[in-house]
């Protein structure tokens, strides 16, 4: 009795396995992506860890009141559509949740689907897998099954009847230990093969030197933009967060989506590229301008942002950062950074020197972490705005105020 239990038991592990991954990859056969919703910006409609199903479409078949993902930076969020704007093509979106109309429009080429459908819970499951630890659990789990399920059949089952062969899913549970041993194989080597692309990078077309002083800041960072545009003409500058390893290629190809997951080599990859928002002018030259990068688990990209807010002294000794370009070597002085959610009136640009960019400075001072005192800035200042994902489910922005240039004679 207990042996049948245990088999039993066994069998519907097995089963809940099978099932959790069916659907997370069979709807990508069909063209349907699967996406983990993280914030509660659309409840009650759809709750925090769901996972809602999206499929591709134009922006012209889209209809006022349906929900749609859209590319906001370096995430992706879902809204409801308010209205449609068919001349300039571009949608007003809010989350159900939210009492204001999201602050920037989404273009139709920002559109990334239409959401069909959803499942509570699942996405915290798919969240999970996503991750080595949580890929480990289900192998895990998978091998209890299929341990608890074998053995020789139960002497209660009558003669002549037919029982459910243990080895089918001895079978395909090999299949699945050995295709996700291969996934950490190939997770393992996406990793490995960007930080090789970005040390060689580094290596031949940037010189760092850490050891010059503060009066003569513009000698850090010397990059050579005529060999670095010969690999991609898309190369619009380059970021260095003094004091760290952030040392990597501006892209910007006027959208949010090409180098989300593209290298400068234009190959795919999960930590993508670093890129200046599609809105803004590729010269940064707009009082306010946004550069994306992910929150990547090797601490590679914009990974290692987060010691900001958890070590409260690591700003004092990174303060600055530098963005250099084919013209002009620019040096910026963090006075804001906090948490924010996707599709924040964070995002919004361009601006320029008037009192609605003074409000939003003022908005971004009220929220941050780090309290300045009789921090001195104002509208007519430019602003870049470092944003990357954030452990809480949110977007963590890191902002600076451009407090030195120097022409790029280089």
């Amino acid at each position: 009795m207990l042996k049948n239990a245990s088999k039993i038991l066994g069998n519907i592990i097995i089963v809940l396995v099978f099932a959790t991954a069916a659907l997370i990859v069979l709807p990508k056969i069909f063209g349907i992506q699967g996406l983990c919703v993280i914030s509660g910006s659309m409840e009650p409609t759809i709750p925090v860890g769901s996972i809602v199903y999206v499929k591709d479409i134009e922006g012209e078949q889209l209809s006022k009141g349906e929900v749609i993902a859209f590319n906001s930076g370096a995430s992706i969020v879902t809204h409801r559509i308010v209205s449609i704007d068919d001349k300039n093509k571009l949608i007003t979106t809010k989350g159900d949740a939210n009492n204001t109309e999201d602050f920037t429009k989404v273009s139709f080429t920002n559109v990334y689907g239409k959401v069909i459908w959803h499942l509570p819970y699942l996405g915290v499951v798919a969240g999970a897998l996503s991750s080595i630890k949580g890929k480990l659990v289900a192998i895990l789990l998978l091998v209890i099954g299929l341990v608890m399920s074998s053995g020789k059949k139960s002497p209660d089952v009558p003669e002549g009847k037919k029982s459910f062969n243990p080895k089918i899913l001895l079978v395909c549970g090999i299949v699945i230990i050995v295709g996700a041993l291969v996934g950490f194989v190939v997770i393992y080597g996406d990793y490995n093969s960007s930080n090789n692309l970005y040390d060689s990078l580094n290596d031949n077309f940037v010189t760092v030197q850490n050891n010059i002083s503060e009066d003569a800041w513009e000698d850090m960072v010397a990059v050579d933009f005529e060999e670095l545009k010969s690999v991609n003409q898309d190369v619009v500058g380059w970021i260095y967060v003094e004091g760290t390893d952030i040392s990597y290629p501006i892209m910007y190809s006027g959208d949010d989506e090409t180098y989300l997951r593209t290298t400068i080599n234009k190959e795919h990859a999960t930590a993508g590229s670093i890129f200046l928002e599609g809105y803004n002018l590729p010269d940064f030259s707009d009082s306010h301008s946004i550069v994306y990068g992910h929150n990547m688990r090797n601490l590679s990209m914009f990974g290692s942002l987060k010691y900001y807010k958890a070590d409260e002294d690591y700003y004092d000794s990174h303060r600055y950062f530098q963005i250099i370009t084919p013209t002009e070597k620019m040096r910026f002085e963090i006075f804001s950074y906090f948490d924010t959610e996707p599709a924040s009136w964070v995002y919004t640009v361009p601006y320029e020197d008037n009192d609605e960019f003074k409000d939003y400075i003022d908005e971004l001072i009220r929220h941050s972490y780090i309290k300045l005192d009789n921090y001195e800035i104002n509208s007519s200042d430019r602003i870049v705005t470092l944003s990357t994902c954030s452990g809480s489910e949110m977007r963590f922005t890191i902002h600076g105020k451009l407090v030195d240039s120097q022409a790029n004679n280089e």
